[in-house]
């Protein structure tokens, strides 16, 4: 029988029994004679400290060298194969808390599964694991799951943080969009442009190397694990469809360049336009003072009069131009 236990600090770990009820347990030396294939032992660790994983290897028979691969922090999405059990390397993300130029907190996720077990380790507290966690507490069925299936679940609750990643870049851009069409263009806006591109770029870098690694799930090698199982298939297409959202994210910010270039372009329209009607307000007067200003001497501009008169054409022309602008909409 495995002793019940409350929830503690350290490492933690939780019995699905679908013959029975899901809870806590202590860990202890050679845990692996007391489950079958109606329950599954799942061990957390969220600390990479010596002491908890040494109490993880001693219960369900770690050998030191997968031990020590734990120890370090991965940079890569990654999958080893030993004999009678695998070793997958994730990249979980979370929102980053801030400004947008801010790109997503990554946090390594290993996980090591074999017959009827699987430990996860990282580094401090994980949301997907916090979800995965509240979403499966209760559900004995569990404890028939093989731990293929398990790590599958895990891995797509890790994609899942990526979706929520998706969505929060997605509300960025729209409000990028609607300050590019309110406002002027300014450099601000270019400067947060490019800080969404570049961080849709540390989301795609973070992401992508997981192809390899859910590739190698799904070789017809994995077969030979009969007594891991064989992971949920659509777990390659659930990556695919990640990536393609991440793609599509560049796709909008190209949008949101086009508002700012098509807003700044035609703010130069309207300045030309008013520039143009300035010019063209003046002309008349322009043409009238050369005129009076030529070295003839006609009856006309010999009549000191006759000042108050160019001056009042000049006024009408203006005028004139004025109102033909306003009707036609150029004011």
């Amino acid at each position: 029988m495995i002793p019940t236990t409350e929830a503690t600090g350290g490492p933690r770990a939780r019995l699905y029994d679908a013959d029975g009820v899901d809870r806590e347990v202590e860990l202890a030396d050679g845990m692996l004679g007391r489950l079958d294939s109606r329950r599954l032992l799942w061990i957390d660790l969220d600390s990479r400290a010596p002491t908890d994983l040494e109490a993880a290897a001693r219960a369900i028979g770690l050998d030191d060298g997968l031990v020590r691969r734990l120890a370090a922090t991965a940079k890569r999405a990654d999958l080893t194969q030993y004999e009678d059990r695998i070793h997958l390397v994730l990249l979980a993300v979370e929102p980053a808390d801030g400004d947008v130029a801010s790109e997503p907190v990554v946090t390594p996720l290993d996980v090591v599964g074999g017959k009827d077990w699987v430990v996860t380790v990282h580094d401090g507290p994980l949301e997907a694991l916090a979800r995965f966690d509240a979403e499966t507490e209760g559900e004995t069925r569990l404890g028939a799951l093989d731990a293929a299936g398990f790590i599958a679940a895990i891995a797509d609750e890790v994609l899942a943080g990526y979706f929520e990643v998706v969505e929060g870049i997605e509300r960025e851009i729209d409000r990028l969009d609607e300050r590019a069409l309110r406002q002027r263009p300014d450099g601000d806006v270019l400067v947060r442009i490019v800080a969404l591109r570049r961080r849709i770029g540390a989301v795609r870098r973070t992401l992508a190397p997981h192809r390899v690694a859910f590739a190698a799930l799904a070789r017809p090698d994995m077969e030979l694990h009969e007594e891991l199982g064989r992971p949920w298939p659509g777990l390659t297409d659930r990556l695919d469809r990640a990536l393609d959202a991440v793609t599509n994210l560049r796709e909008l910010l190209l949008g949101t360049f086009d508002i700012h270039m098509g807003r700044a372009a035609q703010d130069a329209n309207d300045v030309m336009k008013r520039l143009t009607l300035v010019s063209a307000v003046f002309l008349p007067a322009v043409v009238l003072a050369g005129v009076m200003g030529m070295n003839f001497q006609p009856p006309f501009f010999s009549d000191p009069e006759n000042f108050w008169f160019v001056i009042a054409a000049m006024a009408v022309f203006a005028v004139t131009i004025l109102l033909v602008a306003r009707a036609r909409h150029w004011l």
